[in-house]
Formats: structure tokens, sequence, C-alpha cells
């Protein structure tokens, strides 16, 4: 059974490979315009994490109005802490 491929299947096939690479690198460089906008009604933001080593993570992150600060380890549960405003301008200013 053999099947020879004519030339409007090669044309639609790489017409149709085109079509998803340049989709691809349409979506690539616009994702930060898409991440805007599908994640606009979020609550919960992550403002920063940092790993501090031996598989221990820190992670701010606010809640509505709320700054809270995780600290996480693999072997133990994790703490969470409420920020105050105060203690977040203190360190903004520190910076």
């Amino acid at each position: 059974m053999q099947e020879t491929f004519d030339f409007y299947t090669l044309i639609i096939i790489i017409t149709f490979l085109g079509t998803l690479v340049f989709l691809a690198f349409f979506i690539n460089k616009k994702k930060d315009f898409f991440k805007t906008h599908i994640n606009r009604n979020k609550s919960v933001d992550i403002i920063n994490s940092a790993l501090l080593g031996g598989g221990n993570r820190v992670i701010m992150f606010k809640i509505n109005k709320s700054n809270f600060l995780v600290v996480s380890n693999k072997s133990s549960i994790s703490n969470i802490l409420p920020l105050d405003e105060i203690d977040l301008k203190i360190t903004n200013e520190s910076n």
C-alpha cells in the first residue's frame, strides 16, 4: 500500500505548520499582555519569593489588602506570618 503525496497536500501541511509557528511566536511576544488580562481578578498576588538554602523558601504574598510571609521547608510545617504595613515600609526604605 503505497500512496503518493500530491502538491496540494504538501501546501496544506506547510501552511498549517507555518500558522502554528507564527501563533507560538506571537503568543511568546505578547505574553505579558495576556498575563495581565487573564490574572486581572486574582485575589492572591505573590510579591516576592526567595530560596534561603537547605530546602527553605520564603514567600511574601498579598491577599486582598493584607500581606503575609510564609517560611516553608521540605520536612516541616510552614509558618504563615501576617505583615503590617509599617514592616513593609521599613524594608522598602532600607533597599
